[in-house]
């Protein structure tokens, strides 16, 4: 039998729907009114992405899929978490159990978190101690951000395991300019919520810099049980900093470092009824991660290298009021090497090796366990005639547990001599070790929870797309198709606890994943631009049925709006359907709006009020788990100009 479960939202998204028809109805109204106007200066040019071939490459040459958020994007709405712009990107979504500071968790092209490696500042930041070995959303702010790439499709040729459905790539702020800098800003609003950041930096004449950032929110929350009354509160205080020092104009060393610390309240099953509901359950999360190195040039510049060493480790503690209900230990090591040779304006070789150790050790599990791997890969991108480059790579890793895995990648990009199109596609292969839970996990209702037999999971995605400039680049659009497929699906068995039957098992099959993602933007003058993007995903288990959490549809739409001098407005529109919490329950289709206004009282300072989910909708991304109603905050931000 088959339902569909509706919120008391359900009155209000006729409403709703007809808000966004609206919204995107007076969006085309203004493009093809103000494109009769003069272009005026380009302003949507091309731009350098760093995370698709592990080396700056222009935008025109990149065959891959990428998305890209400059600090410039972020201050435009002043939201507070990394998912907060994250899932205004195309192919991506996100469901939470709850408020903020609540397990948080991605789809990307529809596929879960496990299969997204997140770096920060080139750091591995997912959690080896998990269930799975996942970045942890829920605690990444965006105070310290400045630029955030996407990189879609299997990338395990450059990153290695877990980067099967994309990469995202997170750069922290820096001192860019000479002299001494610094910038912050506070906020406070609904729910009990208050943060800030700063960010203070030097740069020397010589390129040598160093910056650090501390940056913090502190909310009372509300009831992460949708039933619930108690309020589930959230606080967060991380620390992050980078550096870089010139030995001499070909050869510098670096580093970058960063500590969390966190608390978040959060509800369970109590008894008698053992359904959701508010109980005294929170978690401590305290996380070090750090990476150093040095980069040098040799052969006038042609030949740039790379060593650098990385560590991270973390620390979970769940409690229910003064009980401690368990513990969670991951730490990780990683030493890793690049090289790059150019030989030309057309050809590169990009070769390096890595190796790599995770440990875990939990309540879930008997001791401390480990799992190392070692790789090695290589990449040669040429440019054979104006305007096409192609890109082709392998890689072979050696896990301690599952041997050899071979992945490779290929991309194309061809940017028609004289226009504004380019055409690109890319194929590649990747894989996903098992995590240490799924191998080595004991449980309270299944002590050999854990499967050491278990085969890594093995992907095989490609793309295809075209993007269009208009107006020397002030208008472009983007369409693209994507499929992504894995085979040995990791799935639960729900009759493990029986004598010999085990709990985690392989699926055989192939579980599919295809989409459209369109894109388009476009800057009508120079107060006014506008965003849109449009997302479709089909996914399909071995056994047929549709994937949960995985919406079919996803519509995002901005526009920026400068009406005056020293004033900015900014409107977002998130519309998400067609979403299943399992084989047998829809999730409601839902529609989220949120603007914010800024204005500049004194140069590098300004004000703001911004709010979130102005319709109020009533909805949920995970069942039962309640989620923010209408909130309004108000703000203050700095950026002194350099010394």
């Amino acid at each position: 039998m088959s339902y569909r479960i509706r919120t008391t939202a359900s009155h209000s998204l006729g409403a709703s729907r007809a808000l966004l028809l609206s919204t995107c109805a007076f969006l085309g109204a203004a493009s093809s009114a103000a494109l009769a106007q003069d272009a005026g200066t380009t302003v949507l040019e091309g731009i350098t992405i760093y995370s698709a071939n592990r080396t700056p490459t222009d935008a025109a040459k990149v065959g891959s899929s990428v998305e890209v958020l400059t600090e410039k994007d972020l201050e435009k709405q002043s939201r507070t978490y990394l998912k907060d712009y994250l899932e205004q990107l195309p192919g991506v979504n996100f469901s939470q159990n709850g408020p903020p500071g609540s397990s948080t968790r991605i789809s990307l092209r529809g596929a879960a978190g496990k299969y997204v490696k997140v770096l920060v500042d080139g750091i591995d930041i997912s959690d080896p101690s998990g269930v799975e070995t996942v970045a942890q959303f829920e605690n990444l702010l965006v105070g310290d951000v400045s630029r955030i790439e996407l990189l879609k499709g299997s990338q395990s040729t450059l990153y290695g395991g877990d980067a099967v459905a994309g990469v995202i790539s997170i750069e922290t702020k820096g001192a860019t300019k000479p002299g001494y800098s610094m910038s912050g800003g506070v906020e406070g609003g609904e729910y009990g919520t208050f943060r800030g950041a700063a960010t203070a930096g030097y740069a020397a004449n010589d390129g040598s810099n160093i910056a650090f950032t501390v940056q913090g929110v502190d909310t009372d929350g509300f009831s992460a049980a949708a039933v619930g009354t108690e309020d589930d509160g959230y606080r967060n205080l991380t620390f992050s900093g980078r550096g870089e020092y010139y030995l001499s104009p070909s050869a510098k060393i670096f580093f970058a470092a960063r500590s969390l610390d966190a608390t978040n309240k959060f509800d369970g099953f109590p008894p008698p009824t053992f359904t959701l509901g508010d109980t005294p359950d929170y978690t401590d999360t305290v996380q070090h991660a750090g990476r150093v190195g040095t980069e040098f040039s040799l052969l006038n510049g042609a030949f740039q290298n790379t060593f650098a060493v990385q560590g991270m480790k973390v620390e979970r503690d769940n409690f229910s009021g003064p009980l401690s209900t368990g513990f969670f230990e991951g730490d990780r090591i990683k030493g890793e090497y690049k090289g790059v040779l150019t030989f030309n304006d057309r050809l590169t070789l990009l070769a390096g090796a890595d190796w790599e150790e995770t440990g875990a050790e939990s309540v879930n599990t008997v001791g401390r366990n480990t799992a190392d791997v070692t790789g090695a890969y290589a990449q040669l991108m040429m440019e054979p005639i104006d305007g096409l480059v192609l890109a082709g790579g392998g890689r072979i890793d050696d896990h301690s547990s599952f041997g050899q895995f071979d992945t490779y990648r290929l991309t194309a990009a061809y940017l028609i001599p004289g226009t504004e199109t380019k055409l690109r596609a890319s194929r590649s292969t990747g894989f996903r070790a098992p995590s240490l839970d799924e191998l080595f996990g004991s449980y309270s209702f299944a002590p050999d929870y854990g499967n050491p037999n278990l085969d890594p999971e093995e992907s095989e995605s490609w793309d295809a797309g075209i993007e269009q400039g208009f107006l020397d680049g002030r208008v472009k659009l983007s369409a693209t198709y994507f499929e992504l497929n894995t085979d040995n699906l990791i799935v639960y068995n729900f009759a493990c606890g029986a004598p010999g039957v085990l709990c985690l098992i392989n699926v055989p099959g192939e579980t599919q994943r295809s989409g459209v993602e369109l894109s388009a933007a476009a800057l009508i003058t120079d107060g006014l631009a506008i965003t849109a993007g449009y997302t479709y995903v089909d996914t399909e288990t071995p056994n047929g049925e549709r994937l949960n959490h995985v919406p079919r549809h996803n519509f995002v739409a901005g526009i920026d709006i400068e009406p005056m001098d020293k004033v900015e407005l900014n409107v977002t529109v998130k519309y998400v359907a067609d979403t299943l919490q399992s084989a047998s329950v829809e999730l409601d289709d839902y529609v989220l709006v949120g603007a914010k206004a800024a204005y500049e009282f004194t140069p590098g300072w300004k004000a703001y009020v911004r709010g979130e989910n102005l319709l109020d909708e009533e909805y949920q991304t995970v069942l039962g788990y309640g989620t923010a109603g209408l909130s309004v905050y108000g703000g203050l931000t700095m950026a002194l100009p350099n010394d």
